[in-house]
């Protein structure tokens, strides 16, 4: 009988995230399409013609920078080409057919990366319903996520944000329940996207100091072993030398004292990409002013990783794009906005 009825649960379960993704599918299908049919990747994802090759026959020898690259989701969207999966319209991509450029390759990546975003908001649904108790709390924090400035502009665009994403989301709602799962989504994020690796890496280390819960050690140290084996690999078994000078010490310290972009564009990236980032400082400055608690230590984590994305971009020469890269910690910050409003609404319900 206990069996029949965890059965039961568990099929419940299953059946009710089935039809929650089907809702963020068609809640962001315009977005999706919007992009398949007026995105251009030029401008703002003109990598997109490097991963082309991957895209379309996952041919490492093609790329300039295989292990820059971020395979994994590359490699998913590969097996949509493999299938044979389109929908042809005509759009804006359709210029690039006269440089041998398929639209049907761009239209993979594109969709992908829609799959991704909205299994995203069901993970992230799944962390604040788990936290907080609250349907419409975690519905609307989802929503954030998929109605933000980053998810139209980076994550559906045709390259590997939005999969990326989704690996952290996963590795934070791990993280948050101390569940030992999270090794796999950190193991991935070898091949797809180093920074997070750093992230989480400077994230647990934090809280380790903090809280001292050994956890939170065993997390640090899995992510800076797995950041090493990518630095290995990248300077052995993926090395070209296209790029490479990106993870030089010499290149490092000639930035060092070198601003290669304007404040203004800097700012303004910020102000759009981030703007989730600063409506949470905004609710922590308003309980600060109205000396209501708020989590200082939560504060004080997410400066510190928004202070070290700077650096890293800085250092690293990518000019003003750290709004970009910061924007990978969105589920983070979604989830730390939620905790400061929720108390607000809750009080207002009881007054």
């Amino acid at each position: 009988m206990e069996n029949l009825q965890f059965e039961q649960n568990l099929f419940m379960k299953l059946l009710n995230s089935i039809l929650l993704y089907l809702l963020f599918l068609f809640l962001g299908l315009p977005l999706f399409y919007f992009v398949y049919k007026f995105g251009d990747p030029e401008p703002l994802a003109h990598d997109f013609f490097q991963y082309y090759w991957l895209y379309k026959d996952f041919d490492v020898s093609r790329v300039i920078a295989p292990h820059n690259m971020r395979l994994v989701g590359a490699f998913f969207a590969h097996l949509f080409y493999q299938a044979n999966f389109f929908y042809d319209t005509a759009t804006v991509f359709d210029k690039y057919a006269a440089w041998g450029f398929l639209k049907q390759v761009y239209f993979n990546a594109v969709f992908f990366n829609y799959l991704s975003v909205a299994a995203t908001c069901l993970v992230l649904f799944s962390i604040l319903k788990k936290h907080f108790k609250d349907f419409l709390f975690s519905f609307t924090g989802s929503l954030l996520y998929l109605l933000g400035f980053g998810t139209l502009f980076y994550e559906l665009m045709p390259l590997t944000d939005a999969f990326s994403i989704l690996l952290f989301a996963i590795a934070l709602k791990a993280y948050l329940d101390k569940k030992p799962y999270i090794i796999i989504p950190l193991l991935l994020l070898v091949f797809q996207r180093e920074y997070i690796l750093i992230a989480v890496g400077t994230y647990a280390l934090i809280d380790y100091l903090y809280h001292k819960d050994f956890y939170f050690l065993k997390i640090f140290i899995a992510c800076s072993l797995f950041f090493l084996v990518h630095v290995t690999l990248r300077k052995t078994v993926f090395y070209t030398p296209h790029l490479d000078y990106q993870a030089s010490g010499n290149y490092f310290s000639s930035n060092l004292f070198h601003i290669n972009y304007s404040l203004t564009s800097y700012l303004k990236q910020l102000a759009m990409t981030l703007n989730l980032l600063f409506v949470y400082l905004g609710i922590v400055l308003y309980k600060k002013l109205k000396g209501l608690s708020f989590d200082g230590f939560s504060l004080i984590k997410i400066s510190i990783l928004f202070l070290q994305i700077n650096v890293i971009c800085h250092l690293a020469g990518h000019g003003n794009n750290c709004g970009r890269y910061f924007y990978m910690l969105t589920p983070l910050i979604v989830f730390m906005l939620i905790r400061e409003i929720f108390p607000l609404v809750q009080r207002g319900k009881s007054l």
